[in-house]
């Protein structure tokens, strides 16, 4: 059972550059930590995320260069600071699309519901491989802002696909869609997910929000929801 293609390949993964799966580690921590801090190290970078001191000084020389990043000092007391969040922002979504980047199945159920497809997967004990994506993610972090009762699902165990078919009851769907299942482009973000209550994964809100700013279905409209009221997005927004 392949499922319906949400669409059908992917861009260039060079195409980007510093916004690859590795190179995105580096940029979340900017966001998140780097824009609280008055300064800090490519050491500093390297004791908090799994990623080589190499990797750093070729983001950090690529963002310097745009004028994301700051410097002072030479070399090994050498400084960086971090005053533009927003700009950072808004170019990674110019370099990056969910569905242009991402494998993206679309299927009805025969299943009732996002209750019962939650119950299914975890009864399944699936739930491990998976995480809440997109407007479902949006959800358990508490910023839905549409009526959709539809279950994205990102794929960290590509194998396992198969298996996810046949426990939640999925048929190929050619329009519109009740569960999504995607294989990611981010490995490396997802990592940094959390476990809801249903105990299932959820996509990190910084990566949901990427995902959804460029998705046909109420995506972006979603996405400005969440930039407006979550305090780690506002921020973001802030110190553009």
């Amino acid at each position: 059972m392949k499922g319906r293609f949400l669409v059908g390949s992917n861009e260039d993964p060079a195409e980007g550059n510093i916004y690859a799966d590795k190179s995105a580690l580096i940029l979340n921590w900017l966001l998140r930590e780097g824009v609280k801090r008055l300064g800090f190290s490519l050491r500093d970078v390297v004791k908090e995320i799994e990623v080589s001191v190499g990797l750093v000084q070729r983001v950090f020389g690529i963002l310097v260069l745009k004028g994301f990043l700051h410097t002072e000092g030479m070399r090994t007391a050498k400084k960086f600071f971090f005053k533009k969040s927003k700009l950072l922002l808004e170019n990674w979504l110019e370099h990056y699309s969910v569905v242009k980047k991402c494998k993206i199945r679309t299927y009805r159920s025969g299943l009732s519901g996002k209750g019962e497809l939650l119950d299914a997967l975890k009864k399944s004990k699936l739930n491990q491989k998976v995480v809440l994506a997109l407007h479902s993610a949006a959800e358990v972090h508490g910023y839905k802002n549409t009526n959709l009762d539809t279950l994205e699902l990102y794929i960290l165990d590509l194998s396992v696909r198969p298996k996810l078919e046949e426990a939640l009851q999925l048929e190929p769907q050619e329009r519109g869609y009740e569960v999504l299942l995607i294989e990611p482009y981010y490995k490396g973000l997802l990592d940094c997910g959390e476990e809801s209550s249903k105990s299932v994964k959820i996509c990190p809100i910084l990566l949901t929000f990427l995902d959804l700013y460029h998705f046909p279905l109420r995506g972006q409209e979603q996405a400005e929801f969440m930039a407006e009221r979550v305090p780690e997005l506002k921020r973001l927004y802030k110190n553009g």
